[in-house]
């Protein structure tokens, strides 16, 4: 057991360095897994998956990890096409649209980012982001995606999202991040004083008693919160995966929209009705947007 706990505790030192560092990818999430697992068992506060928040130097970062029971092959399928991440991303409701083309020798994704509410894409702001499978063997999948600019200032955005096959299903790891800016700041600090106030995250203070969860608030509470809108996108992407292709976009709203309802104090923002009705009205402004790019030259 001590054994256990010294690995434990150096996995813990040791492995945000080596994530980034990209060595032996698979290894690292396995390893991450048996130490969530372990935690687990010793934890009041149990939930299908783990999440964290960092805010470094103006860098925000979050990553929920989670086993998804889904085979390793599906999951790689929906991730290694662009198109398919238009088609789960945008559940989210503050994505309003999502194009994907070729350019350059690049693969170019745009996401349309707003408010929770219904909005054109015109009135949202555009992510653009270079899209690359890092890595694809056949125990190990890494998708990275960058964007330079975002809105108010911030910059320097990341997704990237690594599996691996485990137990049958497949243990997923999604991170995002960015950097903020002092005119974001500013602006986030007059929201978390307002409409944000009462908002919290996923993960834990470090003063929460046994039994009487405390969830972590401010700009890290966003961040978790949007990391796990992306998760369970995927997740209602992944779930009506074998649906007829037209009844899946009604399915996959509906599945998002009470997965989250699952997390109520963290991510209820619209009534059902209203969720449903902006999202089919964002799906027809994607799909017009999609139709209006140029088409790639032979």
């Amino acid at each position: 057991m001590k054994a256990v706990k010294l690995f434990t505790l150096l996995f813990s030192i040791m492995a945000p360095a080596l994530a980034w560092a990209n060595i032996d990818g698979a290894r690292i999430l396995e390893l991450h897994h048996q130490k969530i697992q372990l935690n687990a068992s010793e934890s009041f506060f149990k939930l299908p998956f783990n999440i964290h928040s960092n805010e470094i130097d103006n860098r925000l970062s979050a990553d929920v990890y989670s086993l998804i029971k889904r085979p390793f092959d599906n999951v790689a399928t929906a991730l290694t096409d662009p198109g398919s991440w238009c088609e789960f991303m945008p559940l989210n409701l503050n994505i309003k649209s999502c194009t994907s083309q070729q350019q350059s020798g690049k693969t170019l994704l745009a996401f349309y980012a707003g408010r929770k509410y219904y909005q054109a894409p015109e009135a949202a702001f555009q992510l653009n982001y270079d899209y690359q499978v890092a890595t694809l063997e056949n125990n190990y999948l890494k998708v990275v995606l960058d964007a330079e600019q975002g809105p108010f200032g911030t910059s320097d955005y990341r997704i990237i999202v690594e599996a691996i096959p485990l137990e049958g299903a497949t243990y997923v790891r999604i991170h995002s991040s960015y950097l903020t800016s002092f005119r974001s700041r500013l602006g986030t600090q007059a929201y978390l004083a307002t409409l944000g106030q009462s908002k919290v995250g996923f993960s834990l203070e470090s003063n929460t008693a046994a039994g009487t969860p405390k969830y972590i608030k401010g700009i890290r509470g966003i961040i978790e919160r949007n990391v796990m809108r992306y998760y369970l996108s995927l997740r209602a992407f992944l779930d009506t995966a074998h649906l007829s292709s037209g009844e899946r976009f009604e399915a996959r709203i509906k599945t998002w929209f009470d997965l989250t309802e699952n997390y109520a104090t963290q991510l209820h923002e619209l009534e059902r009705d209203e969720y449903l009705q902006a999202k089919r009205q964002e799906w027809n402004n994607q799909r017009r947007l999609q139709r209006n790019l140029p088409r790639p030259k032979l």
